[in-house]
């Protein structure tokens, strides 16, 4: 069988060849995969440290955090309409409308009080307002609604007409129809 083998050039050349192929094998089969496995680890630790250091930082704003809530009034009166029932609710919310729309120069063409719907812990009241306006009177409308306190939704936003103005005529009147929405507390109608 020795006398078969390579020898001389061809058998050293055989012989590290048989070594490199080795050498590979060694690498696809052992170190290669402990070195992913490495990084892939050294990958988690970093990405633990990051949390870590965030969870650091959040737990420093804590005693702020606390000493802001306890300065917060308990009565969420400012988030929502007051009223004993719905209709009380509703009136608050269409007089609001009433003197935002005044205010910003639009003209109420009608107005609607839809039926309140049970919405988690609170009942969602809403009006359907229809108005005559040019449009800049309605951006200012839509400005003093979403900056009104208890806070007010906009839905369904309807726009008849032709919002375009050419210099040097008057912004022509809108037909414009939308609902608003607002929620007081409790359960009962």
């Amino acid at each position: 069988m020795a006398a078969t083998l390579p020898t001389g050039r061809q058998g050293r050349i055989l012989a590290l060849g048989l070594l490199v192929l080795a050498g590979v094998l060694v690498w696809l089969g052992m170190a290669a995969p402990l070195m992913d496995f490495y990084d892939a680890q050294a990958a988690k630790l970093a990405q633990r440290a990051a949390l870590a250091d965030r969870m650091a930082v959040l737990a420093a704003e804590l005693p702020d955090l606390r000493t802001r809530a306890a300065a917060m009034p308990t009565s969420n009166g400012a988030a929502t309409f007051e009223g004993a029932t719905d209709a009380l609710a509703g009136a608050t919310l269409q007089s609001q409308l009433q003197s935002l729309a005044g205010t910003a120069g639009a003209t109420l063409s009608s107005m609607e009080t839809l039926t309140a719907e049970q919405s988690g812990p609170y009942r969602r009241i809403g009006v359907k307002l229809s108005i005559n306006a040019p449009l800049p009177v309605l951006v200012q409308l839509m400005a003093q609604i979403e900056q009104a306190r208890p806070p007010m939704l906009v839905d369904d936003l309807q726009i008849h007409g032709s919002p375009i103005v050419l210099p040097g005529a008057q912004a022509s009147a809108l037909d414009i129809g939308f609902t608003v929405y607002g929620f007081r507390s409790g359960s009962a109608p």
